[in-house]
């Protein structure tokens, strides 16, 4: 693994449209509000476009541990809100 941060919990609720999202390391969560989501046939989330910034300047890439396993990370982009896309996912 880089030195990415790793996402270690991932909530959507897919009525409200509200997500939280939890980084390992960190007992304090994220809370937004996805403005579109895209989910595979199982159900993984692998795109979300939120309505604020949760990524540092530098940091292109989140890295997921979910399940107490890796999963597939997310490459992050966004200079007024945060777009996270799966890497595996084609978009």
């Amino acid at each position: 693994m880089a030195n990415n941060r790793s996402i270690k919990k991932i909530y959507l609720n897919e009525e409200s449209r509200d997500i939280v999202i939890q980084f390992r390391g960190s007992s304090q969560a994220i809370e937004a509000k996805a403005l579109d989501f895209r989910t595979d046939a199982s159900g993984n989330i692998v795109y979300l476009l939120l309505d604020r910034l949760i990524h540092k300047a530098n940091e292109v890439a989140f890295d997921c541990y979910l399940g107490n396993q890796w999963q597939e990370s997310f490459l992050v982009e966004g200079c007024y809100v945060s777009e996270l896309k799966n890497t595996s996912a084609i978009l």
